[in-house]
């Protein structure tokens, strides 16, 4: 099992009570974690950028991605925006409070 396997599992396993994670002075609460296994590349009309995988997604139904830089961004649906949150999916699952 790979490191990363490892964090997501973890990150996870703990999201019951783990679930908040800061980003732009806000907190922001995780509903889902997607395995690492089953990460895809998303194909969506409203999606313009590079390759991206959602690997989460947050309680009012914003997306966290993980960009082919290695980058995790959070993807606002309201604001039509992504914003980089962590620089790996490693440093976004150390991030989660």
């Amino acid at each position: 099992m790979s490191q990363l396997t490892e964090a997501i599992d973890r990150a996870q396993a703990n999201l019951s009570w783990r679930r908040t994670i800061r980003h732009d002075g806000r907190e922001v609460t995780i509903a889902l974690l997607v395995r690492d296994a089953d990460w895809r590349p998303l194909h969506a009309l409203w999606w313009r950028g590079k390759e991206v995988c959602l690997i989460g997604v947050d309680v009012d139904g914003n997306f966290f991605l993980r960009h082919c830089d290695g980058s995790v961004r959070y993807w606002d649906h309201r604001l039509q925006t992504d914003a980089v949150v962590a620089p790996s999916v490693r440093e976004f699952v150390s991030r989660i409070e």
